[in-house]
């Protein structure tokens, strides 16, 4: 489909979620998602500047979350 004609495009609600949803869904920031989105690192489909994301993946991704998921605080002291 032409680029310019993305009003047209119809996304199926079963098999994608806004990037608030999937990163409800994967316990993560929105910010966090659709930086994943915009580097292809999750599959995920942009239609006039709204980014959805494959429902799987985010699915996936919350019963993985070591794949990717930012790391945690290990709690030790910083270094001075």
């Amino acid at each position: 489909m032409p680029i310019g004609n993305t009003a047209k495009m119809k996304i199926d609600p079963s098999l994608y979620v806004t990037v608030g949803h999937a990163a409800d869904l994967a316990d993560v920031s929105r910010l966090w998602m659709r930086t994943k989105a915009k580097a292809g690192r999750i599959p995920a489909v942009e239609i006039d500047g709204i980014w959805f994301i494959l429902r799987s993946a985010a699915e996936a991704f919350a019963r993985h979350p070591t794949s990717g998921r930012p790391r945690v605080s290990s709690g030790r002291k910083p270094r001075k």
